[in-house]
């Protein structure tokens, strides 16, 4: 990751973000990662998509379904810089769990677990943890997850 380019270019320089970068690129998002303001990105690597049902990616990816995928990337966007330290105060402020709201806008909580991972769970209860924190690149803050959620889908979608 080289800290003067942005969210996205570093994310498309590493083969293991190329599903995330492809919805990205799908939803016509590639702006709102490369833009000036500061942002903060959850990325999912592509071993984390693996754990979705069956056929979600797929279905998410067809035309009809373009806002639901909208809403999911940017569900995975935060505005302004977020490093662990601040997440890490919100949840000691928040005795114990912080809220944090996406460019979705939805709601992500998070919390620390018992090996001092923090983890991150979305409104249907999927969680996932953070494995590499405060990647500060151009525009923001990366942070990398284990798993995928199902974080503002508007509606359960049908797995064709």
């Amino acid at each position: 990751m080289v800290s003067n380019k942005s969210v996205y270019d570093n994310l498309k320089s590493v083969p293991n973000f190329s599903v995330f970068v492809g919805l990205i690129e799908q939803a016509g998002l590639k702006s709102t990662i490369t833009a000036t303001k500061p942002i903060t990105v959850l990325a999912p690597t592509n071993k984390a998509f693996e754990g979705l049902p069956a056929g979600m990616l797929d279905t998410l990816r067809k035309p009809e379904n373009k806002a639901a995928l909208v809403s999911y990337v940017k569900g995975y966007i935060l505005q302004g810089k977020l490093t662990s330290a601040d997440v890490s105060r919100l949840i000691n402020a928040g005795n114990g769990q912080a809220k944090l709201t996406t460019i979705t806008p939805s709601t992500l909580y998070a919390k620390v677990n018992t090996n001092r991972n923090i983890i991150l769970t979305d409104a249907f209860g999927l969680q996932t943890i953070i494995s590499r924190y405060d990647i500060m690149v151009g525009n923001g803050v990366l942070h990398t997850l284990t798993a995928a959620l199902s974080v503002s889908l508007p509606i359960p979608l049908t797995v064709k």
